[in-house]
């Protein structure tokens, strides 16, 4: 049963399947057997690699190590050993005891705060504190920064016998303090340098254990070494201590190459202590690692070699391991890898040989199919060709058509009847497409034969005819809608002959051409319909009512011209203005394009942007501006336009532009209101004036201007009360003259009568005081002449003090200028003692570094510095000498200047006095002739005397009358209030008996002064 199944199988199996599977079956069975002896002997090969590589690392490893830590012994032993050392301690010893009890704040305060740890002075433009701890500083800071160099040290120190730190490369806390003071933060560098100090014959080093340096920023990993620093005669000078990073050990031991991924290199000491980090493994929670006991404590005890077991992480490993001795104490080295990653090449050679075997029995059945598909995949194909093309798929490619044998055969005979069938269904699918999309398209159209007879129509085509019917039948009364197959076109349409001669020649197509039906505009589109064989044998043509098309074109095209059109896109941005808009905003339309709204719309309606996202229109004014452009004020719509979903397609903006108008409008209204004001002001002003001219105040006067149109009413108005104003003034004043004149003539008529009786005895008093007067004359002007000619010589005088003055100005100012030369001298030679001391400061220096051969260089250095100082201090006190004349020179120089003023003053007094006294000398040689004249009209005025007496008593009474006449027109015009004050005479009707008794007028008739009181008020003022 079994055997007939498989027999079955085998019958039922392919020609292309049985071929391959008896080929790969052979070569399976060889490659098997190949395969496992070659894995088992690689493997073998490669873990013996593994362990050795292992081992390998550890022994460079150590290497590396021990000769590291010999290197730092025998480095400190040298340095210890060496005179400059020696030296470097008595150096500093004296100099730190040469700056006092306490040195070590004065030290941290220069290097800490001011030098940088390679003795250079880290603040540019600070000078150093020059003494002979800097000095030796600078002399051996060199040497112990080259030891720190070349050692790879954090620190070195250099410590007195009483544990001064006397010096410090890093200048750290430890740096100018005693080890010995107090509680500490390092005792294993206090324990060394205590060794150290306290050695009698051993010379070192001694080591410190593994500890932190908590001084430092980081608190690094160290050890301390430290030598005795001994005289010649075995003295313990003090101690140089090396602190050594072990940053090395951790670099060593942790390096990744030839540790794989996994691989771990760590020491551990004799108290079971990792003393390096482990590299990509956290500490744990306790802090402890599970060291491999057994491992360490061979190595401890000196031996070394392999083992399989468990690792420090808990991981099966293959650990190395072997002592190693370093700064004098044994530690246990070991470097350790997973086994999974020392496997890892024999299994990646395991994976390697299954794929590459894999690979060859893939080749091989590649091949085998290959063999059996030369035979039978040509027949497979042929069948599948078949299949596609019996299920329609005339698409399918015939291969094997290019072979000579049977198959190829078969294939070109398949090759054509697959054409054939592929050609009828092609055409029979063509012509089912055409009519359904002819028939169901939107588009109205319809087919004529090359007579243009309707053959066919659509629906689309009966349906436009049908919803313009009515105005076809305005002009076709018997238009049809329904029964359109087998008319002529001609029947909606003329077709004039040399239409169809146009349709006839196929170059000419497709036509495009307009008729219009009444009010109804129909856009046709003319295809020809041709055979290969047969040529034209119809047309196709589409109808289009372009009716709304044409008038919304045209209605586009105006308000293009006419408005300003923006369209923005739903963020907001620019998409797309017209000319008009462009034009009035001053800016090119691409320079527009993608600008956002905010920076172009301003809208007088608050959140409009947000109503036209809810598709709401927004009707309303609105501003538009570029920067730096003109403003443009439209008046118009912003419509929100939605697509089919409702969603928001764009915002189009149709306005007009209202900027003209709106600036017109805006100075219309501008120029109104300032009118109505500046009418407002004219009339206040006007109410003002005119209330006080009521008044009787002939004094207002509207000072403010007016606005132009109405300036010249003010100054009319001014002028009317002003011309009112003087003519009424000339009244008060005329009465006020009159009545003054008046009483003038009456008293002088009453006063005249008497004098006139005293007159004549006078006169003859008065030609003897003549007589006398004369004489005194010209005795004053001799006078007058001798006083004219001592101001003379006075002034000559004055004149020659002025020039003298000048003079002594003069030599002032050279007095002046000579100091100040010799005070830059001064300061010449200040700066040369400033330069001489600072080159005796450099000699200083170099000096000290030059040692004892330099000693008496640093001797004449500091006589010179001295000298150099002490010239620096008589150019300052001459400085301050000359300084002070200085200024006691300026200080004459004012004086004299003052006195030269003085001097000036009182010449041009003495030249006035000269000038006076020559006119009063003048004067009285004119006087003495006027009094010989005086003499003759005096007998001239005794006889006029005579004749007046007649006249006055005629004059007396035409004055009392004419003083009655003014006091009447005087009380007439006081009720007016002009600019002047007017004055009016009261004359009592009789004259006073004091004034008939002395000649004078009495107190009750002198004159009354009447002032007019101002009134008015804002731009309305007196004059």
């Amino acid at each position: 049963m079994l055997s007939e199944t498989r027999m079955s199988i085998a019958l039922n199996l392919r020609l292309g399947t049985k071929l391959p599977l008896m080929l790969v079956s052979v070569s399976f069975v060889a490659l098997a057997i190949m395969g496992l002896s070659s894995y088992h002997l690689a493997s073998t090969m490669l873990i013996t690699h593994g362990t050795q590589r292992l081992e390998q690392a550890l022994g460079s490893r150590r290497e590396v190590l021990r000769h590291w830590s010999e290197q730092q012994l025998s480095s400190i032993r040298a340095a210890g050993l060496s005179a400059g050392a020696l030296r470097a301690a008595r150096d500093f010893q004296t100099a730190w005891e040469r700056i006092g009890p306490d040195p070590g704040p004065e030290l941290r305060r220069i290097f800490v705060d001011h030098v940088a740890p390679d003795g250079g002075y880290s603040q540019p433009g600070v000078v150093p504190h020059l003494s002979d701890y800097t000095l030796q500083h600078r002399r051996y800071s060199g040497t112990f920064s080259a030891l720190v160099e070349q050692n790879g040290l954090l620190d070195i120190f250099l410590v007195g016998p009483g544990g001064e730190v006397f010096y410090s490369h890093q200048k750290d806390a430890n740096f100018a303090t005693n080890l010995f003071d107090g509680n500490r933060d390092d005792p294993d560098l206090v324990r060394v340098v205590r060794e150290a100090l306290e050695a009698r014959t051993s010379s070192g080093p001694f080591i410190s254990l593994f500890t932190r340096d908590f001084t430092h920023p980081r608190s690094p990993r160290v050890v301390y070494l430290s030598v005795p620093l001994r005289s010649e005669g075995g003295e313990v000078l003090g101690a140089l201590v090396f602190e050594v990073p072990l940053a090395p050990l951790s670099d060593t031991m942790g390096d990744p190459n030839t540790l794989g991924s996994t691989g771990q290199g760590y020491l551990v000491d004799g108290g079971r202590t990792l003393q390096t980090p482990l590299r990509d493994i956290p500490r744990p929670v306790d802090g402890k690692f599970d060291i491999p006991e057994d491992v360490v404590t061979r190595a401890l005890r000196g031996e070394a070699g392999q083992q399989d077991g468990r690792g420090i992480d808990g991981t099966e490993v293959i650990s190395a391991y072997a002592p190693v001795d370093l700064f004098g104490r044994r530690f246990a080295a070991i470097v350790e890898q997973t086994t999974k990653e020392i496997y890892a090449p024999a299994r990646a050679l395991a994976r390697e040989m299954v794929v590459n075997g894999g690979l060859v029995l893939a080749l091989l059945a590649a091949v085998s199919g290959l063999l059996a598909r030369s035979v039978s995949g040509p027949l497979t194909q042929l069948t599948q060709m078949i299949r596609k093309i019996a299920e329609g798929r005339y698409d399918t490619a015939i291969r094997g058509t290019e072979r000579g044998d049977e198959v190829g055969d078969m294939a070109r005979a398949l090759g054509g009847l697959r054409d054939d069938l592929a050609r009828a269904e092609a055409a029979q699918l063509e012509a089912t497409i055409q009519g359904t999309a002819f028939r169901t398209s939107s588009a109205a159209m319809m087919m004529v034969d090359s007579d243009f007879v309707i053959i066919y129509v659509n629906d689309a085509l009966v349906r436009l005819l049908r919803s313009r019917q009515e105005e076809y039948r305005l002009s076709h009364a018997d238009f049809p809608t329904e029964d359109l197959v087998g008319r002529s076109i001609g029947d909606f349409h003329a077709m004039p002959d040399h239409l169809r001669e146009i349709l006839g020649d196929p170059a000419n197509l497709p036509y495009h051409v307009d008729i219009v039906v009444g009010d109804v505009r129909f856009g046709l589109d003319v295809n020809e319909i041709s055979l290969p064989e047969k040529g034209q044998i119809g047309f196709v043509i589409e109808w289009r009512d372009v009716t709304e098309i044409r008038m919304n074109r045209a209605l586009l095209s105006a308000i293009g011209n006419t408005q300003l059109i923006m369209e923005l896109s739903p963020e907001g941005r620019v998409t797309r203005v017209n000319e008009n808009l462009s034009t009035a905003l001053g800016i090119s339309a691409e320079d527009l394009q993608g600008r956002s709204y905010e920076n172009l719309i301003c809208c007088e309606t608050s959140g409009f942007w947000q109503q036209l996202q809810q598709l709401e229109p927004v009707v309303g004014r609105f501003s538009l501006r570029v920067a730096g452009g003109p403003l443009v004020i439209a008046e118009g719509s912003m419509t929100s336009v939605p697509d089919r979903h409702d969603c928001l397609l764009k915002i189009v903006l149709i306005a007009n532009d209202v900027t003209e108008s709106h600036v017109a409008l805006k100075a219309e209204r501008e120029r109104a209101d300032a009118m109505l004001e500046d009418q407002k002001q004219v009339v206040e002003a006007l109410r003002i004036g005119l209330k006080a001219l009521s008044t009787g105040d002939l004094s207002i006067n509207i000072r403010d201007d007016f606005p132009f149109e109405y300036e010249q009413l003010r100054q009319d108005f001014n002028v009317a009360a002003q011309n009112l104003s003087e003519a009424i003034q000339v009244v008060i004043d005329n009465a006020a003259s009159i009545d003054r004149e008046a009483r003038d003539i009456s008293d002088a008529a009453e006063d005249l009568s008497h004098r006139t009786e005293r007159q004549a005895s006078t006169l003859e008093q008065t030609a003897a005081a003549l007589d006398e007067l004369t004489a005194s004359v010209s005795s004053a002007t001799a006078g007058v002449m001798d006083a004219n000619r001592v101001v003379k010589l006075a002034r000559e005088s004055a004149e020659s003090s002025g020039r003298i003055v000048q003079e002594a100005v003069d030599a002032m100012g050279e007095i002046e200028e000579s100091s100040r030369k010799i005070s830059r001298i001064i300061g010449v030679i200040d700066d040369i003692a400033f330069q001489t001391n600072l080159l005796a400061l450099n000699a200083g220096v170099e000096a000290a570094r030059a040692g004892e051969a330099g000693r008496g260089f640093a001797v004449v250095a500091s006589e010179v510095r001295a000298l150099a100082q002490r010239s620096s201090d008589a150019a300052r006190e001459i400085d301050g000498l000359i300084t002070a004349s200085t200024n006691h020179v300026r200080c004459g120089v004012d004086l004299v200047g003052e006195t030269g003023n003085a001097l000036e003053k009182i010449l041009v007094s003495v030249n006035d006095i000269a000038s006076r006294m020559a006119e009063i000398a003048a004067s009285s040689h004119e006087q003495a002739s006027g009094l010989s004249e005086i003499n003759i009209a005096v007998n001239q005025l005794d006889q006029v005397t005579q004749h007046n007496a007649a006249m006055f008593e005629e004059t007396t009474a035409a004055s009392h009358a004419l003083t009655r006449g003014a006091q009447a027109l005087a009380a007439a015009a006081a009720q007016f209030r002009t600019s002047k004050p007017a004055r009016v005479a009261e004359m009592p009707p009789e004259p006073s008996a004091a004034m008939a008794a002395t000649g004078r007028p009495s107190p009750g008739n002198a004159m009354r002064l009447v002032h007019a009181a101002p009134e008015g008020r804002g731009n309305i003022q007196d004059r």
